[in-house]
């Protein structure tokens, strides 16, 4: 190629530089960041399957088959719920869902609540087990009956997240979710929940949960197997009007919480100044008031303590809770201040011992403590041991049957742990509401249940053989004047029952 011009031969062209690999690289690793932040956060937010963590204390909210067991005291049973609800879902029968609300991140200090749920879940589960085999129950074994724990949060604070995640499990999906038992102490939160499950038609059966509030005759869809505020009340009276008739100058005193929030606490202060006037009771002109859920507590029961050693009452209607009660103890403990008197209340006096988690030193002083008081409490049980025998023909109490299955699924003798009627309510408000499922189910079982069909049986009437007495449920959804305890609580932790009162 001579004579050719040097600038004619090209070089080979320059390709583009090319940037996108370096951008396309960097939007993949942003992807990719984000990608692992939102399953690290999500993971984070997850404390179990169907619970996450939700409001200011980062509680776990919603709703377990047993996976997920909330605490480490409850894993033991959580783990049989569990067991249990996947032989369910393994047997190839119909099945529905009852979920048993509770509490289950109640106050770290409140030993004796914790120890509570867990007996209630015990007596949950062994309806269950009943419900779901006819050798163990009697009143057939379909549908079946997964049994779902849910967290409504400490104080029942976190009720609204709670109560949108079981609506939904109601009214579609595949848990098949058609009724909601338990619902632990009665708060404002209770009731906000109990309000908007009724709206949505979600039927309710309240187990240790007694405030009048939650219940109505014109708005169905709550009903309960435990005696009201009203009916304790009025029993309570009662009493005291038998011993105020039998000792001439008997005087009664009332100490009562001013706490708004707590509708337990309101709702039997006032059931029973209206019982009181019912029944021909004399009160005392003055009564006595504390605030709970504040700090300074043990200051307001010292004031307390002064004025009961000041006035001489011979007896006292407590209208707060157990907790409360244990602190009011502890005042009249102390030097100068332990004047003989009789204490009354209701249901919640059960929270007055220390859970098991407590140290034997703070058990121990406590008791102490009782001893010197001169403090005698009583108050109206729900449900007892001894209850069950004085209610039934011995052909038909079902309490030997229960008392013997606890035994065989949870180990020792049973007479401790069933004293304060936690375990049988827990299980008669699982018990009452599988009835009324197999009921709606029909003679064969075949009939679908959900949660429409499941509240038109309860409004409709159901009738069962409780442990903790026979169970009827009037038009309000209460039982209908439902026995109850009389019983002694002793400052080793002993329930001595006393007898029977009625509403």
């Amino acid at each position: 190629m001579s004579g050719s011009n040097p600038d004619d031969i090209r070089r080979p062209t320059r390709p583009p530089r090319r940037k996108w690999p370096w951008g396309a690289g960097l939007l993949v690793l942003v992807v990719i960041g984000v990608f692992v932040f939102q399953k690290v956060t999500h993971e984070m937010d997850e404390c179990g399957p169907g619970v996450k963590k939700t409001g200011p204390r980062d509680e776990c909210i919603g709703v377990s088959d047993g996976s997920y067991a909330f605490r480490d005291s409850l894993k033991p049973v959580m783990d049989k719920i569990r067991d249990e609800n996947r032989r369910v879902a393994k047997s190839g029968r119909k099945w529905v869902s009852v979920a048993y609300v509770e509490p289950l991140s109640s106050d770290p200090s409140d030993e004796s609540a914790k120890y509570q749920v867990l007996e209630e879940l015990k007596g949950a589960y062994l309806a269950q087990r009943q419900l779901n085999d006819n050798q163990l129950g009697g009143v057939g074994d379909l549908p079946q009956i997964r049994l779902l724990v849910a967290n409504i949060g400490e104080r029942s604070e976190q009720w609204k997240p709670l109560t949108d995640q079981l609506i939904a499990m109601a009214h579609g999906g595949k848990d098949h979710l058609v009724a909601v038992a338990g619902f632990g102490t009665s708060r404002g939160g209770t009731l906000k929940a109990v309000d908007a499950l009724r709206l949505a038609n979600v039927p309710m059966m309240g187990a240790t949960v007694t405030a009048d509030g939650l219940s109505s005759s014109s708005k169905v869809g709550f009903f309960r197997v435990s005696a009201p505020n009203s009916d304790q009340a009025s029993g309570a009276a009662a009493y005291l009007a038998g011993r105020q008739k039998a000792k001439h100058g008997y005087k009664v005193l009332v100490i009562r919480d001013r706490n708004e929030d707590d509708i337990y606490n309101t709702s039997l202060y006032k059931d029973f100044m209206t019982a009181a006037r019912t029944k021909g009771l004399a009160l005392m002109d003055s009564e006595v008031q504390y605030a709970s859920g504040i700090d300074g507590i043990s200051n307001a029961f010292s004031a307390v303590a002064q004025q009961v050693c000041y006035q001489k009452p011979d007896a006292i209607f407590f209208a707060g809770r157990g907790a409360n009660l244990r602190g009011f103890i502890i005042a009249m403990s102390a030097a100068g201040r332990r004047c003989p008197v009789t204490v009354l209340t209701g249901d919640d006096a059960v929270g007055v011992y220390y859970g098991a988690e407590t140290g034997d030193a703070t058990v121990k002083q406590f008791q102490r403590d009782w001893a010197v008081s001169r403090v005698t409490a009583f108050y109206t049980a729900l449900g007892h041991p001894e209850l069950a025998d004085k209610l039934y023909r011995k052909a038909d109490n079902p309490y030997p049957g229960f008392l013997d299955l606890y035994r065989r699924t949870f180990g020792g003798t049973g007479e401790d742990e069933l004293q304060d009627g936690q375990a049988t309510l827990g299980h008669d408000a699982v018990w009452t509401l599988g009835v009324a499922i197999h009921q709606a189910a029909g003679d064969d079982g075949s009939a679908t249940v959900n949660a429409e069909s499941a509240l038109s049986q309860l409004v409709t009437g159901v009738t069962a053989s409780g442990v903790t007495g026979p169970i009827q449920l009037d038009s309000d959804g209460n039982p209908h004047n439902k026995p109850m305890a009389l019983v002694r609580l002793q400052p080793e932790g002993r329930y001595d029952f006393e007898q029977v009162i009625k509403p």
